[in-house]
């Protein structure tokens, strides 16, 4: 909290303060949608502040390990193929922590004029004009070594071992027209309505952007976001259907501007998928929109590991909360509950996704929505594991020991109950790593999960199988995500199999 509002932007703050949604940027938004990111920052941020504290006061106490428990963990490092996967898995999310140090277009340090700078761990933005160049826009650090290699003047760039972004850091651009028939936009030469992309350019400076908007199934969709001559955001529209709305959500004063200057017609901008090289430094080559695919890869890691860890809180919170609730109270709050559930239970998880997609709109979802998703139908087959553990273990001696000395259900639950069905939280963990990560993929290959502005290994995956003429796309996911779900399940059986009280308890 102290480094974000400071300026910086550490490694690792991105985990905390990487969930701003685009309408932070408009000015008649509603207070959670300028400000979800820096609430849920400063919460998580909260939550491992007080957490690391009530660890260190219990440390002073000594540590109190149950024998039993000791000689489970024992029994997990005896089992080498489940330990090593836990190691690596512990490597996989410290290499998601350094983020942008190790991918990231901007530069790491810059010697300009005998100054240094550390764009990469600040929030500012650098623009061209500071370095020496004539643009106003935000530098583009790999233009700017190659600038100062050809002048020759001792200024260096120092850039990430993978100098590009996740999202929206495109090369090679081919640029076709587009045909309008009938209210419908097609791509020259092809019979198909148009989806994806189009953009128009100054006239007089055909390489600056002066507009872009997304289509789909030939018509305009979405955000339509006018740039001025600097490269600076100067407005941006929405349009629904084709129509655009008659005013701008934001710039309502500079677009007005922007919008009468002459253009080229609409261009559709593809961007033909390189091959991994060395030299390119594309090691996993680019996708069909000319991003990098390795540093896609590592975004949808670190949005898989995020997503992980805000879906094991507040999935086991809730199931375990209501399972040891039913189980312990019994009566009429378990049968209430239960009817609940099983109504719960057969709702279509799918069509409650693409109604809400469709009525939020697919560009204004972000992590925090599909996750929330995510965990109201998920929390489910929890409670029912926890209900029967919880039903087993008040039947026991020390809970009526408990009770005769005045311990309340809570004290019951949460000190004596839970402690002792902890196996099944335990066993259950890992295969729910493997289940959040398989539906956000889903998700995103079937076109209903996060946008554009989230590295996303469904969409990529999807892109992969569009493009086989490029084998590097979809064969870089599919190993990598194919590791990381390996890792996961390793560790899963070597858990089960260690915590499993029916092989290694002796009951007398």
């Amino acid at each position: 909290m102290i480094a974000h509002n400071a300026g910086l932007a550490l490694p690792s703050l991105h985990w905390f303060f990487g969930f701003e949604a685009k309408e932070a940027e408009l000015t008649d938004a509603s207070w959670w949608r300028k400000n979800q990111g820096e609430a849920i920052g400063y919460l998580l941020s909260s939550l491992l502040v007080i957490g690391g504290v009530i660890s260190l006061l219990r440390s002073r106490q000594g540590p109190h390990w149950n024998p039993q428990t000791l000689r489970k963990l024992k029994r997990f490092r005896s089992i080498g193929r489940g330990y090593v996967s836990l190691l690596a898995l512990a490597g996989l999310v410290a290499l998601g922590l350094l983020d942008q140090v190790l991918v990231g277009e901007r530069a790491l340090l810059v010697k300009y004029d005998g100054r240094w700078y550390a764009p990469a761990i600040l929030q500012k933005s650098f623009t061209d004009e500071d370095f020496g160049g004539t643009a106003k826009s935000e530098v583009d650090y790999r233009e700017l070594k190659k600038r100062f290699k050809r002048e020759g003047k001792g200024n260096r760039v120092w850039l990430p071992p993978v100098p590009f972004d996740p999202t929206f850091d495109s090369e090679g651009e081919i640029r076709s027209s587009l045909v309008e028939t009938e209210g419908v936009f097609f791509q020259e030469g092809d019979g198909a309505p148009y989806a994806g992309l189009a953009y128009r350019f100054y006239a007089e400076e055909s390489k600056k952007r002066h507009s872009m908007v997304r289509f789909r199934k030939g018509v305009r969709q979405g955000r339509e976001e006018y740039y001025d001559r600097n490269g600076d955001l100067a407005g941006v529209y929405t349009w629904k259907n084709g129509v655009r709305d008659g005013s701008p959500l934001m710039g309502a004063d500079t677009v007005a501007a922007v919008e009468g200057a002459e253009t080229t017609p609409l261009l559709a901008v593809k961007y033909p998928p390189i091959p991994p090289g060395f030299k390119s430094r594309h090691y996993l080559g680019t996708d069909s929109r000319g991003w990098d695919v390795l540093a896609q890869i590592f975004g949808g890691l670190q949005v898989v590991f995020q997503a992980a860890i805000l879906y094991l809180v507040v999935t086991y919170s809730v199931g375990v909360t209501f399972g040891c609730l039913m189980g312990y109270l019994g009566g009429t709050f378990d049968i209430v509950t239960q009817r609940f559930i099983e109504v719960l239970a057969n709702v279509p998880f799918l069509y409650v996704v693409i109604i809400i997609a469709d009525r939020i709109g697919r560009d204004n979802i972000s992590l925090v929505t599909i996750l929330l998703v995510i965990c109201i139908f998920s929390w489910i087959h929890i409670t029912f594991y926890m209900r029967t553990a919880t039903y087993k273990e008040k039947a026991r001696d020390y809970v009526a020991a408990a009770r005769v000395i005045g311990a309340g259900p809570g004290r019951v639950i949460f000190r004596h109950v839970l402690p002792n069905a902890i196996s099944t939280i335990v066993t259950l963990l890992p295969f729910s790593v493997a289940a959040i990560i398989t539906s956000l993929t889903a998700l995103d290959f079937i076109g209903f999960g996060l946008p554009d502005k989230y590295p996303s290994w469904g969409r990529l995956l999807g892109d992969g199988v569009s493009n086989l003429d490029s084998p590097w796309i979809v064969a870089s996911v599919f190993s990598g995500m194919v590791a990381v779900l390996l890792l996961v399940t390793f560790v899963g059986e070597a858990v089960r199999e260690a915590f499993d009280p029916k092989k290694f308890t002796t009951y007398r």
